[in-house]
């Protein structure tokens, strides 16, 4: 019986899995269907543009300057014995333009952006907002999802091209002052390994990155039950969720097109 009963809960948790992956992309049908009447609400997606970006931007430089000054000190102390110097300048804008400041950058904003975002609609769910815009004719999906996704599409790749200059910058400081690597050295290391085709697929990944925590946080946040409780647990939920989802994807991003 034990086994059966391990069985049951598993067979439990994977409908359960299903039905909210089936409602998640039914929902974006809806958005696509309905995009054209998006174009109604465009100063709320500038609006979100604004809550998502300039709201974003102290964290984000905070994050990617130690992100920068970190990369640069462990990579002197581990190849500071055998190498040219100029070779730690080489290692950070690799790892910067092409892993770290995407993935840090979505996954501190997969707290910040993702928990606001579903407390918002959540809290409108609760409180019916959302049923009252529904009986005044309004379509609540692209009055309130579509112009969140949009902003998250446009501002994350944005907020990588400033967390890639803040973080390049404290890998120079870092280097500089720490690691007591010259500036001219490593300047030259990163001139000779940087490529533009890096800098684009960090880009690319924040534009993923964007979509995925954004509609992820509309879509627990647009089908919040229990209350005030429920709000809570949606937050929650949020944040594990859309963190598993950037870590997912950046692995199938570096699989398929690297």
């Amino acid at each position: 019986m034990p086994s059966f009963e391990f069985f049951a809960v598993i067979g439990r948790h994977a409908l359960r899995f299903l039905e909210h992956l089936g409602r998640y992309f039914t929902l974006l049908w809806w958005i696509i269907r309905h995009f054209y009447f998006a174009r109604a609400y465009t100063r709320s997606v500038f609006r979100q543009m604004l809550d998502i970006g300039n709201h974003s931007i102290p964290i984000v430089i905070f994050t990617s300057a130690f992100v920068g000054m970190v990369t640069a000190v462990q990579s002197a102390h581990q190849l500071y014995d055998w190498i040219p110097r100029s070779v730690v300048g080489n290692l950070v804008i690799k790892s910067v333009l092409l892993e770290l400041t995407p993935l840090l950058t979505a996954l501190v904003l997969a707290g910040k952006v993702g928990a606001t975002i579903t407390a918002e609609l959540g809290s409108m769910r609760v409180t019916e907002q959302i049923d009252a815009l529904e009986t005044l004719a309004f379509d609540s999906v692209s009055f309130l999802i579509t112009p969140r996704i949009l902003a998250g599409i446009t501002m994350f790749p944005v907020l990588v091209i400033i967390g890639d200059f803040v973080a390049i910058l404290g890998g120079l400081l870092g280097a500089v002052a720490v690691a007591h690597i010259p500036a001219e050295a490593f300047i030259s290391g990163m001139r000779t390994s940087f490529l533009v085709s890096d800098a684009l697929f960090g880009i690319l990944k924040g534009v993923f990155f964007g979509f995925a925590i954004t509609s992820i946080a509309c879509y627990m946040g647009y089908h919040v039950e229990g209350g005030a409780e429920g709000v809570g647990k949606a937050t929650m939920s949020t944040v594990v969720l859309a963190c598993l989802t950037v870590v997912v994807l950046d692995f199938m991003l570096a699989s398929t097109l690297l």
